[in-house]
This record gives structure tokens, C-alpha cells and sequence, in this order.
């Protein structure tokens, strides 16, 4: 049944919501790979999806009204996405240069767009507000090219982005005041006095609250809060309440939104909230963004009165950016890459025109002539700065002056709060300056000098020096965000450590991400220094590892790892480190599944872990990647228990034991009486050793010895500790299907088979042993008479599609584990079997278990060549078991 609500149809709601998230998500994948603006392919598809082209959405009406909703939630957090990057510090150190750049470039746009729409006939009201919405730059796209282009140190990329950031107060505080004045009274001298007064006011009442009691406040909730989640919907709230705050004082409520950013980024939490923010904006701004390409008219866009107008808007805009850098005069630097710099107008004067359509002051006409604006100066923004950087880059390597010989004091020198130059360093001395620098940016900041020495240098090859990663690795310890902002500025990461660049161009944000010197954060690494240590420190390779399975993450391939570590200079550790990195993520996935703690499978994981410090490091690493709901971490924990238990208390130990394999296969030698038999169990595999007792290895490569001729069966029946269950332990020759005819030879026999394992020889000797259940011993030779007739039939062809196979190769380092699900009737096991044989499947061990008509088996496989299946060979065994007729596949391709 549809529900709906107050008359708005929820389940078209549902369905418009799923255009738009699907819509801007294709547009923003296409627009990023032609080296777009992601907020370009949003727009696009809502004007494909709207009633210029498919009309597949409405920009009026209760639809209208639904999604308008959700995109004004999307405005709100990306002003306190704004607000929460805003450092007021760094706002109070903008300086002259940038400050005088931003105001130029807030005055003339917003003059001579003001201009422009009374020469066009409009009226005062809606000139003004054309005028202001040519105010803002949007400092993402401009941060996106410097950064891409490895040119944020650069004196022009500093300057312009210092301006964006003064340019982001200005042109919030110029909304605030021109949507009150427009959507008013009279337009006069008292009114935009008062309301100027007014916004002022309450940027100085909220910013006060903000800054002596919000972050006090989220210290309360998050000290005696039980749920983590709480401090974020509280913050959330004071969001919400800011904006409300600002409505009830008749001014923007965006404004609002930006004041609860300002002061949640000055809070304990910030990071916390900032996270959990961020992923709620995935959802909700592209719908922002999308709405408005459905409200574009494509119709009213190329009317020629809105190009011509249009035109002028683009020309005053731009001409105001690139006079604004006039305000750079007494300076060396370049004007035009400034003035360039400040052009695009991106997601600021989208909010701007969105604003303007609501409240009326914009017809359509004017709302498609500024959306032309802003796709215009966005689109056209990135090439011209990229091909001006370029045009920069000799005259700057030419005018820089010669190195100098290196003061006894050292290069650097940290004068009042300020970390500066002594003398002009070697290119080649880049890393180790670079993270000097970054070790000192917790009580000081660089020096423009400083700034400027690196952007010079910035398109240098770097080579890292394996002397440098001790202070590397002092660095993931202790440094805070603005080092690493410091070091992705400068460029030195990604060109030193290629494995980190390619995790930060993963990483690196599109031109919603307001944070203008991208910052990079290690996030387990992070996580890893906020763990207890419980009196032990977590030693430079276990740092490294989180490093590796943090910048590794999407690589898939362990290698990534490796060459990491191989190029910080740890190549004997190399392997090790890598190890620990796989070994966390084995962990991981055996958390998952809770029936993954057969002692077969936990002497699997202990046997392959070895070693008590690499046990806790992989456990470690894997608490520190995080991500894992209580349930799994709990899982973990005991996973973690039973592997360290059985690494630290084998049952028996030997001098020349390495680990449990070794240990039991030493210890039933010791209880072997002949050669052959010594000489049988010297061979077995490790998985089989782990699955038994000493004893029990002894008495079984007995019975296997000598090796039986083909076609016959040995059995030996011993009792269980459990009642009613007993050990069949059979040892024949090898054969295809031999598993599936055992175990029907045993289901005529009417034993109820709980539990497999199998031991296999290259010669083609096969002991597998059974657990059954039966109220009376069975009759050993009765059962090998039966086997040897099964044997000698053609293996029966079972379908059971109605049973599920669920593969997993994460869980264990050795072999496939296999879940088998299903409704629990005669023949199950058998018909599993008969489809492990026909897809080429070795069977190791497996489990056997029902509850309430349902069956819940669990094996572990390899193909025929000890390995873990591929997807190829798990769909054989998936056609099998439905009864297809299907090819042995023993060797990869």
C-alpha cells in the first residue's frame, strides 16, 4: 500500500529521489573524466531529467515542493561544510594582498552587475541582487587546477586563495543583506543600513555562542552520551537551529548554516562530525545541484535577450576578477594568473541564483542568464590557468637565485611564529626540508619565503632518501592536519611516494570540497595511535602497516605494499609489513562469518599467523582499519583469543618445532613403530597435521600403510568423546568423486555423517576421516566391503538447486571456505560432493550441521593444485549442484 502523506505522494517521492542520486551521480562520473567539474554533469542531468528535455521531473507543484525540500537540506550542509573549513585564524592572516584582492573583486563585479541590469530595464531590486550574485569566487575549482598542477605553494595560488576565503564572508554577508533589501520595502539608505547592522549583529551574537559555548557544550554530550552518534545529531540540530535563528531575523538562512560550520569546526569533535556530515552531503547537495539544472529553462537560456544578457553579465564578471588583482600591486607576482585565479563562480553563485528564483526576485529568463554565467566562468576557468601556470613556470626557474652553502645553524630558522629560510637549499635537499618544515608547523607556520621556495621547485623529481623516514614516521605520529596540508601544498608526497600520490589523486575532492589546501589525513594510521597500547608502543613497522593498508586500500594487490615499504627504505621488512597489512584484512573476514572457528580452521589461522607479535600486530592493524559493527568486532576479539591461545599453548612442543604443524608431526613420528609410516607422515600436508591429534596421525598413516591397491578400502571405526558419535577413519586410493562415493556409501549405511576431513599423498594414497553418528559401533569391515561396491558404480548424478553455496577466499590463508545452506534432506552431503568432483574441487574438511530443517555445512576447498578456487570454478560447482553438466577446469587460465 502507497503511503501518502498530506497529499504528497511518497512512493513518486521515492522515485524522483532515485532519478536525481542515480542522474548526478552518471553526470559526475562523465563530467570528472572529461576533467570537468563534477557540479557540471550534476547540473546537466537535471536539465536532461527536467522539462527541458525527458520532463521526467517537475520543478513546480507538490513534486516541485518534495524535492526542493531535500535539495535546501543539501544547501545547509554545504554552508557548514564551508563553515567547518573556516579558520578564522587563517582568516586574521590573510594579509593586505588578499584582503584588497577580495574586496576589488567583490566591488566592481558587484557594481557593474548592478549596472548592467538597470541599463537592461530591470528594476532596482533585481539589479542589485544580479550584482551580488557576480560577488563570490568559488575557491574549489581554483584550488582544484593549483593543486592538481602541484602550484598551491605558489605566491599567486596563496593570494588567491586567501581572497576566496575573505571572498566567502563578504559574499555571505552581501546575500544576507541584498535578499532582506530585495524582498523588503523600499530600497534606501536606511534599510540596507539596518539590515547590514542587523547581519552584522548576528554574525557577532552567533559567533560568540559558537565560540564559548558550542564546543563546550558537544564536550558534555560526547563525555556522557552512551551512543557516538549522539554528538552528530546534536550538532546536526544546532545546524538546523542556526538557520532558524537566521530566518526569524528575516535574513538568509544559509548564513545561519555557515555560523553552526564556523562553530562545530572549532569543537573537539569537529573531525567526528565532519565525517558523518560529509556523507550525508553525498546524498543531499547533488540533489541541490540537480534542482538546478530542472528548473533551468533551456528554452528561456537561448533566447537571444538572455545570451546578450548573459554576454554582459560573463564580461563584467570576469573583467571585475581580473581587475581585482590590482590588488596585488607592489608585489612579484603574476596579475593575470591572479586575476584568472578569481573568475569561476561555482556552487556560491548557483546558491546565489537558487536564492534569487525562490524568493521571486529572479523570472526565469534572469535565473538561465546567471546559470549561463556560472557554467561559463566555471568551464572556462581551468584551462586558462592551467596554460598560464605553464607560461610562468621558466620565468620563475629563471629568476630564482643560485643554492647557497648550508649555515652551520641548519637551513631553517623559526622567528617569532614564523618558520623561514636561511640561505637558498639544493633542490635535492626538497624531502628532508619539507618534513623538517612539517615537524615545526605546530607552534609556527611557513614563511612566505619559504612558501615561495617550494613552489618554485614544485615540478622537481623527487627521490626519497631512506634517511628521511625516520622523521616520516615521527611525523605519523605525532603530526597534526596541518603538516600533511603542509606537504600535499608543497607536492612532496606525491612525487617521493608515488603509492601515496595515487591514494591522494583517489582521494583528491571535487570543487564541493572546501577545504582549499586539501588536506590529507591518514585515517588509520590515526587510528592506530588512538588505540590502547597497553604499556607496549606500536613499533615503526606496525606504523608503517597502517600507513600501507590506508594508501593501499583500492589497489588490490599486495605489491602496493611492498613497494611502498621497499621505498622508505624497510626492503628487509618488507614482506613482513605486507604481511601484516593481508593478515589484518584475513582477520577481518573471518570476523564475519560466525561459524569460522572450527579448531581446524583457528590452527589454520595460528599456523600461518606464527608468531605471537605478528598475531597482535595483524589484530591491532585490524581493530585500527575500523569500519566493523560491535557484533564483528566482538567476533573479532574471539577470533583473535582462540589463535593466540592455540600460538601460545600447543599441545606439544618440540626443540625443532616451528609451529603446531611441526609440533604434532614430530610428536607422531616419535609414536610410529615403522619407517614407512614415519615416512608417510613426513609428507602430509600441513592442513591435515592441524586437523589431528598425534595419536590419532600415528594410527591413521598406519592404517594408510602400505598404500592400498586400487579399488580396495581399509576402515577402522574408534569411538568419539561425544555419545553416539564415532571416528571412521578410511584410507584408500585416490579417484574422482571419491568423496561423494564414501559418503553414499555411508548414507545406505544410514549414518548420519556430522563432520569430514581429508589427508591426500602425491603417490594418490587418501585417508579421510568421518564423524558419524549412530547408536551402535559400526562395523568396520561392513563398511569397506560397502565403499569398495560404491566404488566400482558410476558416481549418481544428485540435483539440489535449492541449496546455496556461498564461497569465500578472504576468510582463510590456504584454502576456500564453502557455506552450504539449504533445506536439510537425504542425500545433501553426497550431492555437494558429487558437485565438488565434477567442477575438479579438492575437499580438505568439512562440517556438517542442521537446525530446525535447515542445514548449515561448511567446507574448505582448493582446486586439484592446492590452490584457492577462481570465480570460474566456483560457478562449475554452482551448475553442478543444479544438475548441469559442467568441465573440470584444473588449471587457471
Amino acid at each position: 500500500m502507497l503511503a501518502v502523506i498530506e497529499g504528497l505522494d511518497l512512493a513518486r517521492l521515492l522515485l524522483d529521489l532515485l532519478l536525481v542520486l542515480v542522474a548526478a551521480k552518471v553526470g559526475a562520473e562523465i563530467a570528472e573524466r572529461f576533467k570537468m567539474p563534477a557540479v557540471l554533469g550534476e547540473i546537466t542531468a537535471g536539465i536532461i531529467l527536467g522539462p527541458s528535455v525527458l520532463n521526467a521531473l517537475a520543478p513546480a507543484g507538490d513534486r516541485g515542493v518534495s524535492l526542493a525540500m531535500i535539495a535546501e537540506i543539501g544547501v545547509l550542509l554545504l554552508l557548514v561544510q564551508v563553515g567547518m573549513e573556516m579558520d578564522l585564524g587563517e582568516l586574521g592572516k590573510v594579509g593586505k594582498v588578499s584582503m584588497m584582492v577580495a574586496v576589488i573583486g567583490v566591488i566592481l563585479p558587484f557594481g557593474g552587475g548592478a549596472i548592467v541590469g538597470v541599463v537592461m530595464g530591470e528594476g532596482v531590486k533585481t539589479a542589485i541582487f544580479l550584482g551580488a550574485a557576480l560577488t563570490a569566487t568559488s575557491v574549489g575549482i581554483t584550488a582544484r587546477v593549483f593543486g592538481d598542477l602541484r602550484a598551491l605553494a605558489t605566491t599567486e595560488a596563496r593570494i588567491v586563495v586567501g581572497a576566496a576565503v575573505a571572498d566567502d564572508v563578504l559574499g555571505l554577508v552581501i546575500l544576507t543583506v541584498v535578499v532582506k533589501v530585495v524582498t523588503g520595502g523600499s530600497v534606501g539608505v536606511a534599510t540596507v543600513a539596518g539590515t547590514l547592522g542587523l547581519a552584522i549583529g548576528f554574525l557577532l551574537l552567533t559567533g560568540l555562542i559558537g565560540i564559548l559555548v558550542v564546543p563546550k557544550l558537544l564536550n558534555v554530550i560526547n563525555r556522557y552520551a552512551s551512543s557516538g552518534s549522539t554528538v552528530v545529531v546534536a550538532a546536526f540540530a544546532l545546524m538546523l537551529a542556526f538557520a532558524e535563528l537566521a530566518d526569524v531575523a528575516k535574513l538568509a538562512f544559509i548564513i545561519g548554516a555557515f555560523m553552526a560550520g564556523i562553530s562545530l569546526g572549532r569543537s573537539d569533535q569537529h573531525e567526528r562530525i565532519a565525517h558523518d556530515f560529509g556523507a550525508v552531503a553525498n546524498i543531499f547537495i547533488p540533489v541541490f545541484f540537480v534542482q538546478i539544472g530542472v528548473n533551468a529553462d533551456i528554452g528561456a537560456m537561448t533566447k537571444p535577450s538572455v545570451l546578450g544578457l548573459a554576454a554582459l553579465l560573463t564580461v563584467v564578471g570576469i573583467a571585475g576578477k581580473l581587475a581585482a588583482a590590482w590588488g596585488a600591486t607592489g608585489t612579484r607576482v603574476d596579475k593575470l594568473l591572479i586575476g584568472i585565479g578569481m573568475v569561476p563562480r561555482g556552487e556560491v553563485g548557483l546558491i546565489f541564483a537558487s536564492i534569487g528564483l525562490v524568493n521571486g526576485v529572479l523570472d526565469k529568463d534572469l535565473y538561465g542568464a546567471l546559470l549561463v554565467v556560472v557554467l561559463v566562468t566555471t568551464l572556462i576557468t581551468p584551462p586558462l590557468l592551467r596554460q598560464r601556470i605553464g607560461s610562468t613556470d621558466k620565468r620563475r626557474l629563471a629568476d630564482a637565485p643560485a643554492p647557497t652553502q648550508e649555515p652551520a645553524e641548519g637551513w631553517l630558522d623559526v622567528i617569532g611564529d614564523e618558520v623561514h629560510l636561511r640561505g637558498v637549499p639544493p633542490v635535492a635537499h626538497t624531502v628532508s626540508l619539507a618534513l623538517r618544515v612539517a615537524s615545526l608547523l605546530g607552534d609556527a607556520r611557513p614563511s612566505p619565503e619559504l612558501f615561495d621556495w617550494f613552489g618554485t621547485h614544485r615540478n622537481a623529481p623527487l627521490v626519497w632518501d631512506p634517511r628521511d623516514t625516520p622523521g616520516f614516521i615521527n611525523l605519523l605520529r605525532t603530526a597534526d592536519t596541518r603538516a600533511w596540508r603542509f606537504l600535499d601544498v608543497t607536492g612532496v608526497l606525491e612525487r617521493a611516494l608515488p603509492e601515496i600520490a595515487t591514494a591522494m589523486n583517489r582521494r583528491r575532492a571535487d570543487v564541493r570540497d572546501l577545504d582549499p589546501l586539501g588536506a590529507l589525513r591518514f585515517q588509520v594510521v590515526d587510528a592506530l595511535h588512538d588505540l590502547p597500547t597497553d604499556g607496549l608502543v606500536h613499533d615503526d613497522d606496525l606504523v608503517l602497516a597502517a600507513l600501507a593498508a590506508d594508501v593501499c586500500e583500492d589497489s588490490g594487490s599486495r605489491r602496493c605494499a611492498i613497494d611502498l615499504a621497499v621505498r622508505l627504505g624497510r626492503a628487509n621488512e618488507a614482506i613482513r609489513i605486507s604481511g601484516v597489512v593481508a593478515d589484518a584484512h584475513l582477520l577481518r573476514a573471518g570476523s564475519g562469518d560466525p561459524n569460522a572457528f572450527d579448531e581446524h580452521e583457528v590452527l589454520q589461522m595460528a599456523t600461518h599467523l606464527a608468531s605471537p607479535a605478528h598475531a597482535r600486530q595483524a589484530y591491532t592493524l585490524a581493530i585500527a582499519i575500523g569500519g566493523l559493527p560491535r557484533w564483528q568486532r566482538e567476533a573479532l576479539d574471539e577470533r583473535y583469543a582462540l589463535v593466540r591461545d592455540a600460538i601460545d599453548h600447543p599441545e606439544i612442543t618440540g626443540s625443532d618445532a616451528n609451529n603446531l604443524a611441526g609440533a604434532r608431526l614430530q610428536a607422531a613420528q616419535r609414536l610410529a613403530d615403522e619407517p614407512a609410516t614415519v615416512d608417510r607422515l613426513r609428507h602430509a600436508s600441513t592442513s591435515y597435521l592441524l586437523s589431528h591429534e598425534p595419536a590419532e596421525l600415528a594410527r591413521q598413516a598406519q592404517l594408510v600403510e602400505p598404500l592400498p591397491r586400487s579399488g580396495v578400502v581399509r576402515v577402522a571405526v574408534s569411538p568419539d568423546p561425544e555419545p553416539d558419535l564415532w571416528k571412521i577413519d578410511v584410507a584408500c586410493r585416490d579417484m574422482a568423486g571419491l568423496l561423494a562415493h564414501l559418503t553414499g556409501a555411508m548414507a545406505d549405511s544410514g549414518l548420519d555423517v556430522r563432520g569430514a576431513s581429508i589427508a591426500t599423498w602425491p603417490d594418490g594414497a587418501v585417508l579421510d576421516t568421518f564423524t558419524v553418528r549412530s547408536e551402535n559401533r559400526p562395523s568396520a569391515r561392513t563398511l569397506a566391503l560397502d565403499m569398495e561396491r560404491a566404488l566400482k558404480h558410476a558416481l549418481p548424478r544428485t540435483a539440489m538447486p535449492e541449496l546455496t553455496l556461498t564461497f569465500d577466499n578472504g576468510s582463510l590463508p590456504w584454502n576456500t571456505a564453502c557455506a552450504v545452506t539449504g533445506p536439510d534432506q537425504v542425500g545433501a552431503l553426497q550431492a555437494v560432493a558429487s558437485a565438488f568432483a565434477a567442477a575438479g574441487v579438492a575437499v580438505h574438511t568439512a562440517r556438517i550441521a542442521s537446525d530446525n530443517g535447515r542445514i548449515a555445512d561448511r567446507f574448505t576447498v582448493t582446486d586439484r593444485l592446492g590452490r584457492k578456487l577462481d570465480e570460474a570454478t566456483m560457478d562449475r560447482v554452482r551448475r553442478a549442484l543444479a544438475g548441469e553438466r559442467v568441465r573440470k577446469g584444473f588449471f587457471r587460465r
